[in-house]
């Protein structure tokens, strides 16, 4: 099995997470829904816009990364990247990511369930402006 070595390096730094749902919400949104959104020209690439993505409180989605600073790396900036580019291609393969597998059609549907839940308070802000990016590429 030619990535045992590293299925077993991702499997450890992984498995430091308490809760691996909230990780997996952030991971998805970086590995999965960030390359549709690049074609729009704006992706949530910082704790910041993750943090209002996923309505969490400021500081959450840097809280969750914490502990996979051996293969993620969260900015002063708040700007976040992934160290190993064969961390997604590990994610995306149930036979090697086991428990740790984002499905794109999951993730994608979480995705567009948050998307609506934006557009439905921005239908209700008063001024009708929003500091998040426009999700319709995703939609």
């Amino acid at each position: 099995m030619p990535y045992a070595e590293l299925n077993s390096l991702y499997h450890h730094v992984l498995s430091n997470v308490d809760n691996i749902e909230t990780l997996k919400l952030v991971l998805g949104t970086l590995i999965v829904v960030n390359p549709g959104l690049k074609h729009g020209g704006e992706d949530i690439n910082s704790t910041h816009k993750m943090d209002k993505w996923l309505s969490w409180q400021p500081g959450e989605s840097e809280a969750c990364l914490s502990l996979l600073a051996s293969v993620i790396k969260c900015g002063a900036d708040g700007e976040i990247s992934i160290l190993h580019a064969s961390l997604s291609d590990f994610l995306l393969d149930p036979s090697r990511s086991h428990q740790f597998y984002l499905c794109r059609e999951s993730v994608l549907g979480d995705s567009a369930a948050l998307g609506l839940r934006h557009l439905r308070q921005q239908e209700h802000d008063k001024d009708g402006m929003s500091s998040l990016p426009s999700w319709e590429v995703i939609l």
